[in-house]
């Protein structure tokens, strides 16, 4: 139904009205009349119809201004302007106002349901989408969680993962903004156990998560056990104290929130990454931060920021794991073997400058490293096993500075060979998606479907790795089937235009010269039969 509401000064006109809109239109309910324009603003905002009946010349507020006034406070209300006078001002106020249809008195009755309809459909459509906003927010909604347990997962791995972290935050609109990590973990001193901890905690994940959302902007993982993992973005140009006194101010205002529902709460955060190519050092320093409180916890500690650890050392240089990962590992992923070895040589020198003449301790190191890095890419060194079992019997400095360089050598061979056989066949999988398929339409996202990567990434990786995109490749083959359908048949241009993927013939032709630097008439009268 749509609500409607007469306003008209003289009696007759209203009945008129009335009688016409009851005995054609029986979707539309008269739901208040009004006879003055101080009543009809009264009566808008006690009954909130969809449509108002307005006349202009009224006593005290006119028609004009009473449209004014509702309009102001209902938006969405459709006017239609039943009036006496033919005024060309009035009329461009009315329009100015939003008025959907101006009628003059007389009101003819085919007029007024000509007009009434055709503001019915513009309810219709608005209403329409409305419910569309709506179901497709609630479907978003739903997968919201999915998407950010997505995010957590990704950073939590222990891959090159800024690419990926990058696309879930351009999913949310937030690819230019920076943050920290949150490590959050629950414990229960009653049963000291973190099985017990995690049970209780995730029965509370609603309500933590919705403090969490209710207070800034985050991606909120899943229970991991006991330990949950939020990313808080944070765009503002604060300085590194006023930062990291916003961070623990969030912190603790969860904690405060947060640790009356039951198990106790300990916060670690990281420190702040201008993007998400460092969101992975965030990650490791709240982890740390956590595990310094889990380690000397005396009740007072509930919230630690990774600047606020007086334990750690202030240099950056004795942080290996960090230089390693950047440096090491990220030439290691593009199978830069030199580059990443000279990064190697970089570190180990600057280890031996820090931990000799403790050669245990420089051991104990270099097996470290070696451990992590077998960790991610374990199945490329060739006798793993073997290596570490060398590195724990060596007896020099030079002796150990060879294993180590024969592990990563190994590696970053064999990930560059096998990452090339795996780019190889994707490109050429691609290739023959279209050739087979050159005469259809085919859509990017056909075709990363079928190499099975996302739209986003193959549309990319496809560039990167042919110097091409893929829409410049299905041309190119294109027009060389066309080339062989001039030279082999009597087709006309338009049937070879449909023949490989055009509808358009004049958009083919330019698409042919563009390549060949002949139209297709000429390359056809010169090759042709």
């Amino acid at each position: 139904m749509y609500r409607t509401l007469i306003v008209d000064d003289e009696p007759i006109a209203v009945q008129s009205l009335e009688y016409i809109i009851t005995r054609n239109l029986p979707d539309i309910e008269i739901v208040g009349k009004a006879r003055s324009g101080r009543e009809a603003i009264e009566k808008s905002y006690t009954l909130r119809p969809d449509i108002i009946l307005m006349d202009i010349n009224m006593p005290g507020i006119n028609g004009l201004d009473a449209m004014r006034q509702i309009r102001a406070a209902n938006p969405e209300v459709r006017f239609i302007v039943a009036s006496a006078f033919d005024y060309f001002d009035y009329a461009v106020e009315a329009v100015n106002l939003g008025v959907d249809e101006y009628i003059l008195k007389p009101v003819k009755e085919s007029k007024l349901i000509e007009a009434l309809q055709k503001v019915v459909e513009v309810i219709e459509k608005s209403r329409t989408r409305i419910r569309r906003e709506l179901e497709m927010k609630e479907k978003f909604e739903l997968v919201i969680p999915a998407l950010e347990t997505g995010f957590i997962n990704t950073l939590c791995l222990f891959d090159d993962n800024a690419e990926e972290l990058r696309y879930y935050c351009h999913l949310f609109e937030y690819e230019h903004m920076g943050g920290y990590v949150l490590a959050i973990e629950f414990s229960d001193t009653e049963s000291m156990s973190k099985i017990s901890a995690g049970v209780r905690s995730q029965n509370l994940y609603d309500k933590y998560r919705d403090i969490l959302k209710s207070s800034c902007r985050c991606f909120v993982g899943p229970m991991m056990l006991n330990l949950l993992i939020v990313f808080v973005f944070d765009e503002s140009k604060k300085g590194d104290f006023e930062q990291k006194a916003s961070a623990t101010r969030l912190a603790q205002s969860f904690g405060d929130r947060a640790s009356g529902l039951g198990p106790e709460i300990a916060i670690g955060i990281g420190r702040h990454c201008a993007g998400m190519e460092d969101a992975k050092r965030s990650y490791r320093e709240a982890l740390s931060a956590l595990r310094f409180i889990s380690n000397k916890r005396t009740g007072s500690y509930i919230v630690l920021h990774a600047d606020d650890r007086v334990d750690e050392q202030s240099s950056a240089a004795t942080d290996y794991e960090e230089q390693f990962e950047k440096s090491i590992y990220a030439n290691a992923a593009t199978g830069d073997t030199h580059a990443a070895l000279l990064a190697f040589e970089e570190i180990y020198a600057s280890m031996c400058a820090d931990l000799l003449p403790e050669f245990d301790l420089l051991k104990n190191n270099c097996i470290s490293l070696v451990v992590g890095f077998g960790r991610r890419w374990g199945k490329a060194i060739r006798n793993y096993g073997e290596a570490i079992g060398e590195m724990v019997n060596a007896q020099s400095e030079a002796q150990l500075k060879g294993i180590c360089r024969r592990c990563i050598e190994d590696a970053v061979n064999q990930l560059a060979s096998g990452k090339q056989k795996k780019i190889s066949s994707l490109i050429e999988k691609a290739d023959q998606y279209l050739e087979k398929n050159f005469a259809s339409e085919i859509t990017l996202e056909e075709i990363a479907k079928e190499v099975n990567l996302s739209p986003y990434y193959f549309s990319r990786f496809y560039k990167e790795e042919t110097g091409v995109n893929f829409i410049d490749k299905l041309t190119t083959i294109r027009v060389e089937k066309a080339k062989e359908y001039f030279i082999n048949t009597d087709y006309s241009i338009k049937d070879v235009s449909r023949l490989v993927g055009y509808v358009d013939p004049n958009y083919f032709s330019k698409l042919f010269k563009k390549a060949t630097g002949v139209t297709a008439t000429e390359y056809k009268e010169q090759y042709g039969r």
